[in-house]
């Protein structure tokens, strides 16, 4: 399908007017039987021209776009996207950035016009530039990266002169926005293909120019668990982490801490590491602007990274095969909860994301199958304990507590603390009880203490 009936019928209106052709993307897309939901097209009038139309049949049109101005209309799901041109294909198909975008539709006809042979370079999995490559880049430098996303997509080798033309031009990607560049880079990242992404990522020299911690991995050796140097296991990581930008980030920043951290005991120390040079990383990007939660979403991938190291250090007996499995059960609950709970609700999300990355970098690691076997044991006791914990929390019946509270004279800090030390005990220990008085003393008795031993330490 080429345009849903919507589009269909902006572009069948103004064909009545004008040459209108569809391009790019849905035609591309339809050569090779896929549905495409945005649609691109060029129409002979100029850009007043057609918001002018468009607005006496009841549309109203958005003028949207730095380089190249368009005039989008929007319909719930639905995008049309219009482009005014002089009525020589030829010459807006060499503004195009590579053959295979550069194949038109005549929407009253049904023709396909195909000024840069763009149908053969499908048929031949070809990906070349419209004319001189040099051009296109100097034109968008943004187009290197779109060369690597389409190649990538579409499984297309890339032609010799296109290819050595992005890695000259690669160092004029500075001269893009930010946002654009982010925007482009979070659509290569999750694609299923990632070896073949980072593979062309770091040819191009992306990697070295505009995030240098990741090529430093080249050849640094990595901890105990992966025999192979950050590079390569960072690489494999990325690779076996669902296709989630958010994940996928994680994965590609998660190794840059090792070699900054003074000894191997210290595994926590490279998540610590690893998640400051990310924050500084994100500086460079806008990644608050494509991931879910803005700010609060760059500040979840900082938390996977410092904390991928978490499940090693903590399950590292049953890993290597101890079986206590009430330990286990008790232990998956704190795991849960402490990776769970961000001080006013569960995120069990989060901790589905933490157990992502902590399988994808074990898988990447020197393990046996009895080793991956016990990995997904222990995730699936974490899982389960998530539910129990999720549906323990719906459950309690805090009334006891705010009358031991009163009681106690506790208010403020102290009794925030208090209240985040009972709800812990509880989500850990089942057989415990707001109802239970006793209960509530012991923990009393517990902050008392600890309280105390503070003072006595300062």
């Amino acid at each position: 399908m080429l345009s849903t009936s919507f589009q269909q019928e902006v572009l069948e209106r103004l064909s009545q007017i004008c040459p209108v052709y569809r391009v790019g993307g849905s035609v591309r897309d339809a050569q090779l039987g896929i549905s495409s939901k945005d649609v691109d097209a060029i129409a002979a009038l100029s850009q007043e021209q057609i918001c002018e139309n468009l607005r006496c049949w009841g549309y109203t049109p958005h003028l949207l776009g730095a380089n190249v101005q368009t005039v989008s209309l929007f319909r719930e799901t639905d995008r049309l996207d219009l482009v005014s041109f002089s009525g020589e294909l030829e010459r807006d198909a060499s503004r195009r950035d590579f053959t295979i975008n550069a194949i038109y539709q005549d929407v009253k006809t049904g023709e396909i016009v195909d000024p840069f042979q763009g149908l053969r370079d499908l048929k031949d999995h070809h990906l070349r530039a419209c004319g001189k490559a040099s051009e296109r880049f100097q034109e968008d430098p943004l187009r290197v990266l779109r060369l690597v996303r389409f190649a990538v997509s579409y499984g297309l080798s890339i032609e010799a002169e296109t290819w050595q033309s992005a890695i000259v031009s690669m160092p004029k990607l500075s001269m893009v926005s930010r946002e654009r560049v982010t925007e482009e880079l979070g659509k290569i990242l999750v694609l299923d293909n990632m070896a073949r992404s980072f593979s062309l990522l770091d040819e191009l020299g992306f990697f070295q120019r505009f995030i240098p911690e990741l090529s430093r991995l080249k050849g640094l050796a990595n901890h105990r668990f992966n025999p192979d140097d950050g590079w390569n296991h960072t690489r494999r990581v990325v690779q076996n982490t669902p296709n989630k930008l958010i994940l996928r980030l994680a994965a590609l920043f998660h190794e840059l801490g090792i070699g900054e951290i003074s000894s191997e005991e210290s595994l926590a120390g490279n998540g610590e590491e690893s998640a400051w040079l990310t924050r500084e990383i994100f500086s460079r990007f806008r990644w608050s602007m494509v991931l879910a939660g803005g700010i609060k979403g760059e500040q979840e991938v900082e938390f996977l990274v410092k904390h991928h190291m978490l499940g090693n250090i903590i399950f590292g007996e049953e890993l290597q095969g101890a079986n206590d499995w009430r330990e286990v059960s008790l232990k998956a609950r704190g795991f849960a909860w402490d990776m769970g709970w961000n001080g006013q609700v569960f995120d069990s999300l989060r901790v589905e994301s933490l157990l992502g990355l902590w399988q994808a970098d074990f898988q990447s690691g020197d393990h046996s199958g009895d080793d991956l076997m016990r990995l997904g044991n222990l995730q699936e006791e974490i899982k389960n304990a998530c539910i129990w914990i999720s549906g323990r929390l719906k459950t309690l019946n805090w009334q006891m507590f705010w009358d031991f509270v009163q009681e106690k004279g506790l208010e403020g800090k102290p009794l925030g603390r208090f209240k985040e030390q009972v709800r812990r005990v509880l989500m850990l220990e089942p057989e415990q009880s707001l109802n239970d008085v006793n209960f509530l003393e012991r923990e009393y008795d517990k902050a008392i203490g600890q309280k105390l031993e503070r003072t006595e330490t300062i």
